[in-house]
């Protein structure tokens, strides 16, 4: 028991370095997160393959390969339940505890890791039904309440004292007050989304529909209950993005927008066959499902750099558009006419000869239908060649567009870093805090460390070519940011009145129409303010 202690006590053991690296949720450096991930990702296919153990002719076929994963889960797992046990000392939960192993295992977490490994041991010392061992298996999504603790710790502390509409809003939309429990929930809608979306393919698969059938109804209703469950808490919490009008004029207008309408659709299907599918065939609105896979647009930046460099190369795709167009039309106009004789099936009509252009022009060239006259081979050879750059036009317009964004995106981000960090005293923490935060925005090594440099040599990299300050909106938001960007303007006007001539100055702003009261006095305080040192 003292011996426990007494290590504990010891910064530099082993065991501390173990844990530091392994499962120190507090370190930047560690390996925590890379194997959370991974229990996490171990989790989800234990549960896929005890689904796909349910359908017997699957079961019967794959028996050895479910049996060698499930071999490699436990090993997993009961390799990390005995790391855990023996780096108990080492962890802040346990480690003034008088046995801190012995107080590990009997902790909630404990019990938890040793249901996720008990179900393979008891088979192997009792005869049990398959089945039974099975349903003991699903005890290892329990797991994930360890990543959702600390969740749930760090958002308690960071919603502390605010209301349960705020802390709705925290958790299903980017802000500072989300923390991990913000991006747990996200990556558990990514991978409903992805389920739900897999199910509706295979579901189209006559020979897996048959064993799945049950699966995939059920599987359609929870993805139901989690989607309609998550559209209802963003009407409730969307009032917080903006409070500039009433919280009934803000949900109508979440309603109504883009996303919230995706979020009506990818759940309406499920509701319209509740209510109507005794009636009316709507089996068609199973594809119409689909578009739940839209929805990961909303976890993703892609999408809205995507959106503004379209806005933003509107009027020149326009103008591609437009010469694209044009010679689609042309050329239609010119096979109807050189082809309709020779091919009248084929080319009966100037939109059926507009598709055989777009395909020419695009370079697909299906064969279907294919110019016969001389005069006809002529222009698919003029139009080939033509749509070869023509149609590079948009792409390489996007790819610019794309590539531009992206680097603006990337300079905003290190200036609002750099804005940020200044804001305050910027120690040992700040510095920590810092980096923390740029790499979770993906920045480099190299780039954190430039801006370092740049914070500690003090150069201002917040001021624009054209003598403004790029992050004004952040003045106007953040007081504490205003005040450091005041005394940095006050240090910069003595450093001025020390190198400048005075009286020259002085006598320029006392000439008429040179400068106001306020400037003149402002000058008159900063001089003599140096006098007074000198």
């Amino acid at each position: 028991m003292q011996a426990d202690i007494s290590t504990h006590s010891v910064p530099n053991t082993f065991r501390r370095k173990m844990y530091n690296a392994l499962l120190d949720e507090t370190s930047d450096t560690g390996a925590r997160g890379a194997i959370n991930r991974f229990i996490f990702l171990l989790i989800l296919l234990n549960l896929l393959a005890l689904l796909l153990e349910s359908a017997p002719a699957i079961e019967a076929e794959y028996r050895q390969l479910f049996h060698w994963f499930d071999l490699f889960s436990v090993a997993i797992f009961s390799a990390e339940y005995l790391l855990r046990v023996y780096l108990a000392p080492e962890d802040p939960d346990f480690a003034n505890a008088s046995m801190p192993r012995l107080k590990y295992v009997t902790s909630f977490m404990g019990v938890i890791d040793l249901l996720a490994i008990l179900p393979f041991f008891l088979g192997l010392f009792f005869m049990l039904d398959s089945r039974l061992l099975r349903v003991l298996r699903l005890l290892r999504i329990l797991k994930i309440t360890q990543l959702l603790r600390e969740g749930l710790r760090e958002f308690r502390e960071l919603n502390r004292g605010r209301t349960l509409r705020q802390r709705v809003h925290a958790l299903l939309f980017p802000s500072e007050y989300g923390g991990r429990l913000n991006e747990i929930i996200e990556v558990f809608l990514i991978f409903w989304i992805v389920l739900s979306v897999l199910s509706i393919v295979l579901e189209s698969v006559d020979s897996i529909r048959l064993h799945f059938g049950a699966h995939f109804a059920w599987l359609d209703a929870a993805s139901f209950i989690v989607f309609a469950t998550e559209y209802v808490l963003r009407i409730y919490a969307y009032p917080e993005e903006d409070r500039s009008s009433t919280a009934l004029m803000q949900r109508f207008r979440f309603i109504k927008s883009p996303s919230g309408l995706l979020d009506l659709i990818a759940i309406l299907p499920f509701m319209l066959e509740l209510v109507l599918g005794g009636t009316l065939d709507l089996r068609f609105l199973r594809i119409i499902r689909m578009v739940r896979l839209l929805k990961l647009g909303r976890y993703s930046s892609a999408s809205d750099t995507m959106f503004a460099v379209i806005r933003k190369e509107t009027p020149v795709l326009l103008a591609a558009l437009f010469m694209i167009a044009l010679l689609v039309f042309m050329m239609a106009a010119f096979g109807y006419l050189l082809e309709r004789d020779a091919q009248p099936d084929k080319f009966e009509n100037i939109p059926q000869s507009i598709y055989w252009a777009v395909i020419t022009l695009a370079s697909v060239g299906y064969g279907d239908i294919s110019p016969v006259t001389p005069g006809g081979r002529f222009i698919t050879v003029v139009l080939a060649l033509v749509g070869i750059g023509l149609f590079a036009i948009p792409a390489a317009i996007m790819a610019s567009g794309f590539t531009d964004q992206l680097r603006m995106n990337r300079e905003k981000l290190k200036q609002d870093l750099l804005a940020e960090a200044r804001a305050g005293v910027f120690d040992e923490p700040a510095r920590e805090a810092f980096i923390h935060n740029a790499k979770h925005h993906h920045l480099t090594a190299l780039e954190i460390q430039q801006l370092i440099d740049e914070i500690e040599k003090g150069d201002d990299s917040i001021e624009t070519s054209r003598g403004e300050f790029e992050s004004l909106a952040l003045a106007a938001k953040n007081p504490e940011f205003a005040i450091a960007q005041y005394h940095t303007l006050v240090s910069r006007l003595r450093e001025l009145a020390a190198v400048a001539d005075s009286a020259y100055i002085r006598e320029h702003l006392d000439k008429p129409g040179q400068a106001t009261d306020l400037d003149r006095a402002i000058w008159q305080q900063i001089d003599r303010s140096r006098s007074d040192k000198a």
